[in-house]
């Protein structure tokens, strides 16, 4: 986090402590009720992002990423000049809504056609990088003027990827009893500003993200 509020960060983390940490996180999986049975691999001092693998039903959660999305998600509220209380309550629903949003994704039938959606965009969008021999370790990859067919695979590849978190957040507020309109409010800007971070990446997230420097230079040397 690069010119960090440090008083927002050491409130998120003093309120994060109050609740014990993983045993909250553990007791919100329990209280889900499906007709799945749901696992957890949580990480102290790992950077992982909250996330799932849908077929395996296994959540992954670390402190450094839900601490992390709490900053970016206050700071994102800030920007919109809507202020709550960096509490314990409040980081309770904001973990509750994290997780119901990775439980939508267990729940999505719809996942494994998307996902190989997704995949032969990526390739197709490998074949374009190599075929229009795009410098992807460029600095200034993200300003440059793209042919108009690797800028398809890049609107597909973000179309793609709204898609699939907008059937998630739907199906997690179609299961979510919110308790006041507080935690309505804050699960609205939550998949507000989740959707808008796969909106406003760039070809050099996407080519990161995926790891596709990687299959590129694999794909030049055979």
């Amino acid at each position: 986090m690069n010119d960090c509020d440090n008083n927002l960060i050491s409130k998120i983390l003093i309120s994060y402590r109050e609740l014990g940490e993983k045993k909250f996180f553990k007791q919100l999986i329990k209280d889900i009720q499906i007709d799945k049975k749901l696992y957890m691999l949580y990480f102290k001092k790992r950077f992982i992002p909250i996330c799932t693998l849908p077929k395996l039903r296994i959540i992954f959660i670390s402190k450094h990423g839900f601490v992390s999305f709490c900053y970016n998600f206050f700071t994102f509220l800030h920007s919109k000049n809507i202020f709550i209380n960096i509490s314990c309550k409040n980081l309770i629903s904001i973990a509750k809504f994290v997780i119901y949003h990775e439980v939508g994704h267990i729940l999505d039938t719809t996942i494994k056609e998307n996902k190989l959606e997704y995949n032969q965009i990526v390739k197709t969008f490998i074949e374009r990088l190599i075929e229009y021999d795009i410098d992807i370790n460029s600095k200034d990859l993200h300003k440059v003027n793209l042919p108009p067919q690797v800028e398809e695979c890049v609107i597909g590849i973000k179309k793609n990827l709204i898609e699939r978190e907008s059937k998630a957040w739907k199906i997690a507020y179609d299961m979510i009893v919110f308790e006041d309109k507080n935690e309505e409010l804050i699960f609205n800007n939550m998949r507000e500003y989740a959707l808008a971070t796969y909106n406003f990446g760039n070809i050099k997230n996407i080519i990161n993200e995926n790891n596709i420097d990687l299959f590129v230079k694999y794909k030049k040397a055979i």
